[in-house]
């Protein structure tokens, strides 16, 4: 039986096209991945399905009777739920709080609290959230929220579950956690769709994918844990190479270079008496890529804004031989752009030397950056927020990168950014680093790391636990940047730095 089918379904946005007579089904009780690149029409796709916006053609039918949604709430009546890539929670409420939010349970005039959150715990246990209903939003992690926003789904009682990019936020360790939630799901008899750029993940857990390109269903297989990663990423990208080659050039003078252009001394940051920063010891040297993983909410974040000048609060030595640093932030709508503003105006925010600003000067830099970093957009006087998430992410790294500042931080380049921009981004963060820049690179992503960095440090509990040096990062040579990591032969690496992120030095 089918839990959706989509139907000849168009949609178009203006002048753009977004979904293109697209016509397949989603089978019930099935992982249904959702693959393609920024742009694609994945996530229209998806909020047509959960009533966000309404088809301009075609039909949806779930399970087997047609509907025709004018908002999200005709899609949770009939039991779709959807977790968005950006967490729908506010931060001052509590997960209980968050949950019930629109669909309390009520004894007379008044919620009753109580019975809801017996309710919220026994489906807590049931699927193994681990989450504390009384913690506010702002105190728990980003796994924790997005375990929130699972749990409204449940407490909705859904049977379709559309997940966009879950995995883009979370470390390997908890990746796994995420799936383990997923099987339990389906064991449960629930159909999930999930809409994502991570290839091995989809050969790992989906049943059937289906691959949308410029807003066309372009390919569809059943996974029989045989997936070609190879053609799917042609299919994907619409391009003939998986691999794409960034040459290097050899650059001696960075061989064996110990000079350190950033020092972090004993770094110690407590924060509502919780210890975050515990004796922090870090240092970046001039033209390599240091690396840093670990856990979500481990300290990355306060590693950044110490370094930036955002938090002054903490003791310790931060020594900075430069005076101006560059930051791609981890969000980028949050902290990252101002979305109604031009990619000129976003390009010009941090030019201290421009206090006037010509429509001129604007439109010559709008161009420059969408030729030199391939921004796709058909008008280059459009705000950010008419821009796929990859095409922003362009426009923040292309700005960071211009300012050509000695050290630059990347905080989650790629964070859910498709195949094409990430072996792009990839691409100007060696270019950076052959340039004898220094970069300190965070993010959540193992293979990013491990195939980008030239030492790679593990964060746990406020803590670097280990540092590996070159030598003992055991992945190709950094002139080769592949899609996906081999897993296989990278694996004892792998096991060693997830075991390492969560405290086990053994």
């Amino acid at each position: 039986m089918k839990a959706v089918e989509f139907k000849n379904i168009s949609k178009s946005f203006g002048n753009c096209i977004a979904n293109e007579d697209i016509s397949f089904g989603i089978e019930k009780n099935s992982v249904h991945c959702i693959l393609g690149e920024n742009g694609a029409g994945k996530s229209t796709l998806m909020k047509m399905l959960f009533g966000i916006y309404k088809p301009d053609n075609g039909v949806i039918r779930v399970f087997d009777k047609e509907v025709s949604f004018t908002s999200p709430h005709d899609a949770i009546d009939v039991k779709i739920g959807m977790v968005h890539q950006h967490f729908m929670l506010i931060d001052d409420f509590t997960v209980l709080e968050n949950v019930i939010l629109g669909n309390e349970l009520t004894k007379g005039i008044k919620i009753d609290f109580r019975e809801t959150k017996k309710l919220l715990n026994e489906l807590i246990d049931k699927y193994n959230l681990g989450l504390n209903t009384d913690k506010k939003i702002s105190e728990i992690s980003i796994s924790e929220q997005q375990k929130v926003e699972i749990l409204k789904l449940l407490f909705r009682d859904s049977e379709i579950l559309i997940f966009d990019e879950p995995t883009a936020v979370l470390s390997p360790i908890e990746v796994k956690e995420f799936f383990k939630i997923i099987d339990e799901f389906k064991s449960n008899g629930k159909t999930i769709i999930l809409i994502t750029h991570k290839l091995n993940e989809v050969k790992e857990i989906s049943d059937k994918v289906s691959v949308l390109r410029r807003g066309k269903l372009v390919y569809e297989q059943v996974n029989d844990r045989k997936l070609d990663i190879e053609t799917l990423s042609r299919t994907i990208v619409g391009e003939a190479a998986l691999i794409t080659l960034i040459k290097s050039e050899e650059k001696e003078h960075l061989k064996d270079n110990d000079e350190e252009v950033l020092s972090l001394k004993n770094i110690h940051y407590v924060r509502n008496k919780v210890k975050v920063l515990d004796e922090l010891n870090l240092q970046l040297r001039k033209g390599e890529i240091h690396g840093i993983c670990g856990v979500e909410g481990n300290g990355q974040n306060e590693i950044v804004d110490i370094i930036t000048g955002l938090q002054k609060d903490y003791t310790g030595e931060v020594l900075k031989k430069v005076k101006k640093i560059s930051l791609v932030p981890d969000d980028r709508i949050k902290k990252g752009m101002i979305k109604e503003f031009t990619i000129g105006e976003n390009i010009f925010l941090k030019d201290e030397e421009k206090n006037i600003i010509t429509k001129s000067a604007l439109q010559k830099i709008s161009q420059k950056i969408k030729d030199d970093y391939d921004v796709r957009l058909g008008d280059i006087n459009s705000s950010l927020s008419s821009l796929s998430g990859g095409n922003q992410q362009k426009v923040i790294v292309a700005r960071e990168i211009e300012l050509d500042n000695a050290v630059l931080i990347f905080s989650h380049p790629t964070r859910g950014v498709d195949i094409n921009a990430t072996l792009f981004i990839h691409s100007k963060i060696i270019d950076e680093r052959n340039k004898g820049k220094s970069i300190l690179l965070i993010s959540s992503d193992l293979d990013e790391l491990v195939s980008l960095s030239d030492r790679l440090s593990v964060l746990d509990n406020g803590k670097i636990v280990k540092t590996f040096e070159p030598g003992e990062l055991n992945v190709p040579d950094k002139s080769e940047i592949s899609l996906e990591m081999d897993i296989e032969t990278s694996k004892p690496l792998y096991e060693q730095i997830g075991k390492l992120m969560i405290g086990i030095t053994q």
